[in-house]
């Protein structure tokens, strides 16, 4: 057999591949049957490139021992012809091989032919159909041109037609536009001045419906509290009775000494098993009748807000503390920041409407001094919390007299959603 004859590795792949399963299958035999050295790094291979089948043809061909055993485990059908051929080499073998080879070539050529030739087909199949559809396209085109032209003709008299009539009706509008401008300036202050009696009237009903409730409210008192007086006055009658009967003559009431002054602020008791500086003694603390909360405002923000803008952060402090203000109008919400105010409309107007007070350090002082000195302002009777986590502020607050809190506390309470997790509610466990 010529060298140009031999069989290409494509048409020997599922021979080579029998080679590679016999060598496995000879490992699992008792005792083993160990491969070909170079036969070893290609058993665990599931796919096997030119390179690799080229390793497995070289071994077959040098070692004529195991060639022999692999034809002894294998079949013609399991490998086909040319691969049982090429490993059994019975005689004459090569020539065989080189004429199934040619035939297989000659029979790729053709199909290759008949392939291109089917492609060619559908081409000229396609082209005959475009073709086709041009020509209906452009017959179409003709048509819609004609069309085109009749429709323009009639839309150019018509227009003709509406200009004139544009014109007529230009000089009535022109006559009519004065009074139309005039009566829609008064419709304007008709609507504007209802709608200011709109909103008066929205707050006078909103204003009497408070008033309601809390007649109702103060009525409901006021009975349920004459009430009780009513019975206490009928037990204080019964009891003064019965002394009277019995000769009792009541002592004379020793005068009461007005209580000595206060020296120092007590901070607000929690209640047994709440445990200070916590959410739930923060939102007990709002509770608190005439509380005030000092609020050291960039303190807070840099725990929630810090990569945003200093006012941005300002903006999103106030509305939260806007919010909360609200849920708790018993106490007094002050909040200070660093440096002075310029250009903020919103913390000069709304903030101070909606129950925040806002305070900015002069130049030079910073927001712990007026927080501290702010301390020491207020009636000692008057409850204080402190909301900071620096460390001076807060233990002067403490020596003060005031309720400490941490900022992250204040947050939660206010709905912000920690990153640190840090949202430990605050009750003793038992």
């Amino acid at each position: 057999m010529r060298p140009g004859d031999s069989p290409t590795n494509e048409a020997l792949r599922e021979a080579l591949k029998a080679v590679v399963e016999v060598a496995r299958e000879g490992q699992k035999e008792k005792p083993p049957v160990d491969p070909p050295t170079r036969l070893k790094q290609l058993l665990t291979f599931k796919k096997f490139s030119e390179r690799a089948l080229d390793q497995v043809r070289q071994v077959v061909e040098d070692d004529e021992e195991f060639r022999e055993r692999v034809v002894e485990a294998i079949n013609e059908k399991k490998v086909g012809r040319v691969g049982w051929l090429w490993l059994a080499r019975p005689d004459g073998w090569e020539k065989e091989c080189a004429e199934l080879s040619a035939a297989a070539e000659q029979e790729s050529e053709m199909a290759a032919d008949a392939q291109s030739h089917r492609v060619l087909e559908q081409r000229l199949r396609r082209a005959e159909a475009a073709l086709e559809k041009a020509e209906r396209q452009r017959e179409k085109s003709g048509r819609d041109r004609n069309e085109a032209r009749l429709e323009s003709t009639q839309a150019r008299a018509e227009a003709r037609q509406s200009q004139e009539e544009s014109i007529k009706l230009a000089t009535e509008l022109a006559k009519t536009r004065g009074d139309l401008d005039a009566i829609q300036k008064n419709l304007e202050r008709i609507q504007r001045k209802e709608s200011r009696t709109d909103d008066r009237l929205k707050k006078a009903q909103k204003e009497i419906e408070r008033l309601n409730r809390e007649l109702r409210d103060s009525r409901q008192q006021h009975e349920e509290e004459v009430g009780r007086l009513k019975e206490r006055l009928a037990v204080a009658e019964v009891e003064v009775a019965a002394a009277r009967e019995a000769g009792f003559t009541p002592p004379r009431e020793p005068e009461h000494e007005s209580p000595p002054p206060l020296t120092r602020r007590t901070p607000v008791t929690l209640p047994p098993g709440m445990l200070k500086d916590t959410v739930v003694a923060t939102e007990h603390l709002l509770r608190t009748p005439k509380v005030v909360m000092l609020v050291d405002g960039y303190n807070v923000t840099f725990k929630s807000w810090q990569g945003f803008p200093v006012r941005e952060q300002r903006m999103r402090l106030l509305q939260r503390l806007e919010e909360m203000s609200a849920r708790y109008p018993e106490a007094e919400i002050v909040v200070v920041f660093d440096g002075t105010a310029t250009d903020y409309d919103y913390i000069s107007t709304t903030a101070r409407s909606l129950g925040v007070t806002v305070r900015f350090s002069p130049a030079g002082i910073e927001a712990d001094d007026v927080i501290i000195e702010r301390c020491r302002d207020y009636p000692l009777w008057q409850p204080l919390v402190v909301v900071s986590h620096d460390s001076r502020v807060r233990e002067s607050a403490r020596k003060l007299g005031a309720n400490l809190v941490q900022p992250s506390k204040l947050l939660v309470l206010m709905g912000v959603e920690m990153d640190d997790g840090d949202d430990f509610l605050g009750f003793a466990v038992r």
